[in-house]
């Protein structure tokens, strides 16, 4: 009797364990793949007056973060990373790119006031009202966090828990 308790305990944990590693089966429906080459994009900041494109960011990663104000993930991940986190990082060789949008019921006005409600002093950018920059990388859920390599291609990705379970950052 103790020999099929402890076979079927080991059962479990191997089970366990492989499925406990396994990719969530959203990242098959976005437009990259990891390890697939990332086509460039350009998003500007919130207040209009600044302009990044992945072409102009070769050579460093790039934390590419599609939120919301009115997502709880979203707003949990946010205290996380914390106002600090451009100081935790600013030697590393990361661009953060935090991109609101007219998702839902978001526009820039909403996002002004929440950045000003939460004291957060990163540059947040925004999205078209076309979400061009959404539709380009196939975002289904938000959070939705890609991390793109040096070479511009995908090094890893999360949907819908953000950046959080992204190995660089664990």
């Amino acid at each position: 009797m103790k020999r099929i308790v402890k076979i079927i305990l080991m059962i479990i944990v191997v089970f366990s364990i492989s499925f406990a590693n396994e990719r969530d089966p959203r990242e098959q429906k976005l437009t990259y793949l990891i390890g697939e080459k990332v086509d460039s994009f350009e998003v500007t900041s919130l207040d209009g007056k600044k302009t990044i494109s992945l072409n102009e960011l070769k050579g460093k990663k790039v934390f590419l973060n599609f939120t919301t104000t009115w997502c709880p993930d979203c707003i949990k991940e946010k205290k996380i990373l914390g106002p600090e986190y451009a100081e935790k990082y600013k030697d590393s060789n990361v661009e953060f790119i935090i991109v609101f949008g007219p998702y839902k019921s978001d526009n820039k006005e909403k996002v002004e006031e929440y950045m000003k409600e939460n004291g957060y002093t990163f540059t947040p950018y925004y999205d078209t009202e076309g979400k061009d920059l959404y539709n380009q990388f196939g975002v289904i859920n938000i959070p939705t966090t890609f991390l793109i390599n040096e070479e511009g291609v995908l090094e890893d990705v999360n949907v819908e828990s953000g950046y959080k379970n992204i190995k660089y950052f664990q």
